[in-house]
């Protein structure tokens, strides 16, 4: 499932359960969140036979999200650990954003059993 940011306000998202990837990649704010975020959560839900003994990679690189996207996001993370033998995610922030680094701890010591590393770099667009 591929979902492509047409406009501006939500994320590209690349969730592949074929091969246990996720990636998340822009900025997330939607105006209607549960429609954006809704199907995604199913697909993943749907799919988790699939992930039982395998390794889920999460790749995450935000410039902006708001709380109802933090919300869906972490459902998503939660839902994907708990069904997947390791989960591995890599969170992408720049060096300046304070505010996605501390998001990115949250996330890491709300999802214990998941190995988070968080990366600084200059520009996400680089990315």
């Amino acid at each position: 499932m591929i979902i492509s940011n047409s406009d501006g306000n939500t994320p590209y998202v690349k969730l592949d359960m074929e091969n246990c990837n996720l990636t998340i990649i822009g900025k997330s704010y939607p105006e209607h969140a549960a429609l954006f975020y809704g199907p995604i959560l199913l697909e993943a839900s749907e799919n988790r036979v699939n992930m039982k003994n395998s390794k889920f990679r999460v790749k995450l690189a935000l410039e902006i999200m708001n709380s109802v996207s933090t919300k869906y996001i972490f459902m998503l993370l939660k839902d994907l650990s708990e069904h997947s033998s390791e989960m591995e995610v890599t969170w992408y922030y720049e060096d300046d954003d304070e505010s996605m680094l501390d998001d990115g701890n949250i996330f890491k010591n709300d999802l214990p059993g998941s190995t988070f590393t968080l990366v600084g770099v200059t520009d996400l667009r680089l990315i």
